[in-house]
């Protein structure tokens, strides 16, 4: 069923249940009783971090962590992984029922097929970053000299708080609202009685609103 995709990547599932599971949205899998990406997405998650912090670290051993922590942010973010998703046509595969294949759903899918890779390579984290490395080194390395960078909030706003109070400030999830497919998350941020609300299609989304927020009132307060 999904012999393309596994053709575009060059890996062949012994477990296409696996795969399967990765491409499941969490509607389709209620309407049919099966297993969805969710899991798989959190392990993809800090699976996909660890192979481009690796991939950055070796490509740019003379750089600074300060240097690469706002290009790390952009190459793990949504936006990129919906590009580098394109590059495998991974939105094809994905089974959904009700909604569209939005950015977030498209990043969360492509988290989650790397680590069914991983998993049904027997947990190989060098076999997985070979071929990830082999499919997107050279976008992810091109992207780093063209200084793409993700306007990251948190990191900055964390920036202003360890400077200002040496303390980071901290999220809350205060609503989880609307169906599986279109849910809004409302989080809330803060730091030394400073609040701000954010809201977005994920947690991440809204904690950047959240951020952002915060970053503008402490602006604006230095300018008092």
């Amino acid at each position: 069923m999904h012999e393309a995709l596994e053709e575009k990547i060059g890996y062949t599932f012994k477990n296409k249940d696996l795969l399967l599971q990765a491409l499941t949205h969490i509607s389709y899998a209620k309407e049919k009783g099966t297993s969805h990406y969710e899991i798989l997405e959190f392990l993809g998650d800090a699976l996909l971090n660890f192979i481009i912090v690796d991939l950055l670290v070796s490509s740019f051993p003379d750089r600074r962590e300060g240097t690469l922590a706002p290009l790390k942010a952009y190459l793990i973010s949504e936006e990129f992984f919906c590009e580098l998703a394109q590059e495998i046509n991974l939105a094809d595969h994905i089974l959904i029922s009700r909604g569209r294949k939005n950015p977030s759903i498209i990043g969360d899918v492509f988290e989650a097929l790397w680590a069914a890779v991983y998993i049904d390579s027997g947990r190989d984290a060098n076999l997985v970053r070979e071929i990830f490395q082999r499919l997107f080194g050279e976008k992810i390395i091109k992207a780093v000299k063209e200084r793409r960078v993700k306007k990251d909030y948190k990191t900055i706003l964390q920036e202003i708080t360890q400077k200002l109070w040496k303390e980071r400030p901290t999220y809350r999830v205060i609503s989880v609202e609307g169906p599986d497919h279109a849910k809004t998350f409302t989080v809330e941020g803060s730091i030394k009685g400073f609040t701000a609300i954010g809201r977005g299609r994920s947690k991440k989304e809204a904690e950047q609103e959240a951020a952002k927020k915060l970053v503008e009132i402490l602006e604006n307060q230095d300018k008092c």
